[in-house]
């Protein structure tokens, strides 16, 4: 397997980057094994940083360590997905509230603009790409707010749930082309300064974590 360049100046965070990456790509699926001297091969350097970065990644739930294993990829299951998603839906109907009186233009331009790259995705079949064209989406929404710290919040959930939905993309992906475009019914009720865009978003991502809707009170779950 080839290595892979990092930066020499900081081992540990380059470490811990490189391996993120590859966890919120996809390229290492939950469950998968960390081998300490595998990753150090690749990364080319020596066991040390590998470690350092495993248990930062540990420390924000990345990695959990499994019994005979070692160090995995964390699987989420329906309920902490569930509890992800529920968390970012009160982040982004709070950025909404307070945003929708009057949307920032920069936003809306960049709404729209990863709402034609969603469509694009979809068309092409690139689930990668919908993915982040998603994030994007809902991004720029959550930034609508102007809170810096909301919006770095709002983007450590998403990193966190995408690894999560890869495995269901293709799923998605075919589910949204049989629909009417959600992420433009909420745009255009957005422009219009219409309040059922709370509810249009609201409804659109209980559609995407079905779990959602299963664990709320009265939910299938129950």
């Amino acid at each position: 397997m080839a290595a892979i360049p990092i930066q020499r100046s900081n081992l540990g965070a380059s470490a811990y980057a490189a391996i993120k990456a590859m966890i919120v790509s996809g390229e290492l699926k939950p469950g998968a094994k960390l081998g300490i001297e595998d990753l150090a091969e690749r990364l080319n350097v020596s066991n040390s940083p590998i470690r350092e970065a495993l248990r930062r990644l540990a420390d924000e739930r990345w990695v959990e360590h499994a019994p005979y294993r070692g160090a995995v990829v964390s699987r989420l299951d329906a309920r902490e997905l569930a509890e992800l998603y529920e968390i970012r839906t009160f982040i982004e109907l709070a950025a909404l509230s307070k945003a929708i009186i009057d949307p920032p233009r920069e936003q809306m331009t960049a709404m729209d603009r990863a709402r034609r790259e969603i469509e694009a995705a979809l068309k092409a079949g690139d689930a990668m790409e919908y993915l982040a064209a998603d994030a994007r989406f809902h991004q720029a929404l959550v930034g609508m707010a102007c809170n810096r710290r909301l919006s770095e919040m709002f983007a450590t959930l998403v990193e966190q749930g995408r690894c999560f939905m890869l495995g269901r993309t293709q799923e998605a992906m075919a589910q949204q082309r049989e629909q009417a475009d959600p992420h433009g019914r909420i745009l255009d009720a957005i422009r219009r300064k219409d309040p059922a865009a709370m509810r249009l978003l609201a409804e659109h991502l209980r559609w995407t974590c079905p779990e959602l809707e299963a664990a709320a009170p009265g939910g299938k779950g129950e």
